[in-house]
């Protein structure tokens, strides 16, 4: 029986919740194995990553990605949540319709979701068939897990795709300009493009949102990152990030953890680029035609800037 955990970051407790059939319970984290003389005695109150993740997928779906990316351009995973089967139908409508083009791919990645929820999301697959569902458990604080699901999925299923674009379910991508952009880079190698974040320091107070305990990153400033709604990796960073990840201490951003921590320690480039706007912005033609990911666009809203980036009255400068 499969297992699937989630952080409980503060206390860093694991809650294992189960499939169906079996109960739950409460246990802490394993213990590492007794320290030698040439490894240094781990904290038992750091959880790794490795402590957490389940590898796997249901219904996993290697059609989505014909002949292992070989004649694919672009893969575009989509993180979402069970419950957003609504946002996931506008991105179908509006922008995700570039995956008819047999150079692009696109799937929603999502964690494995309640008992109540199955029956909703194993009709939604049977009538798309673009929903890859990891083991574990879907939560916020699980975000990092499903981050490395999503890469996993892809260097399985997909590892022949030259890059691979990770974003959310309330962005608005410009899948033109994106693809413009990959094919003024084609050469470069083991790099992150998105909206890169310097000097960035860990919110120590739990109030907040992103708080982050010394045990989880014990560093005063976070490592050059590029933002979670949106970045874009080449396919070489993918296997050495999820090689990299299981002896990591567990960092519920999933933005500052896979772009941040494991992009610095494996020396790959994290590249600003502005197109990336990773952030809402003034619903204007040349505004959505200028740039390639706008973020907290909200169902109603895909369909309006999709009609914007088709607009082809609106004059805009280069």
């Amino acid at each position: 029986m499969i297992t699937i955990t989630i952080l409980l970051f503060i206390s860093f407790q694991v809650r294992i919740v189960p499939h169906a059939g079996t109960s739950v319970r409460n246990v802490t984290a394993a213990p590492s194995a007794a320290p030698t003389a040439a490894t240094p005695r781990r904290d038992p109150r750091v959880v790794l990553t490795r402590d957490l993740y389940v590898a796997g997928h249901e219904q996993p779906h290697p059609e989505l990605c014909p002949a292992l990316g070989a004649h694919l351009r672009l893969l575009i995973l989509v993180t979402s949540a069970p419950s957003h089967s609504i946002a996931r139908d506008a991105v179908r409508l509006t922008w995700g319709h570039y995956a008819a083009r047999r150079d692009v791919a696109l799937a929603f990645v999502l964690g494995s979701p309640q008992e109540s929820m199955r029956a909703a999301l194993e009709a939604e697959d049977a009538l798309y068939g673009d929903l890859v569902i990891g083991r574990s458990f879907d939560s916020y604080s699980n975000l990092t897990l499903k981050t490395l699901s999503m890469l996993e999925w892809a260097d399985t299923y997909c590892p022949r795709v030259p890059r691979l674009l990770k974003t959310d379910d309330d962005m608005f991508i410009n899948v033109p300009r994106l693809l413009r952009f990959v094919s003024t880079h084609e050469n470069v190698t083991r790099t992150i493009w998105g909206k890169v974040v310097r000097k960035s320091l860990p919110k120590r107070t739990m109030k907040s949102k992103y708080y982050v305990s010394p045990l989880q990153f014990p560093g005063k400033v976070f490592p050059d990152f590029a933002t979670g709604p949106a970045y874009l990796l080449t396919s070489d960073a993918i296997r050495p990030l999820l090689e990299a990840a299981p002896n990591e201490p567990y960092l519920r951003l999933e933005d500052v953890f896979i772009t941040g921590v494991l992009g610095a320690r494996l020396g790959m480039k994290r590249q600003h680029v502005a197109e990336f706007y990773n952030k809402k912005v003034a619903a204007h033609p040349c505004a959505v035609q200028r740039g390639i990911a706008i973020h907290m666009v909200q169902y109603h809203e895909q369909f309006d800037l999709w009609r914007k980036l088709l607009d082809g009255k609106t004059k805009c400068a280069s």
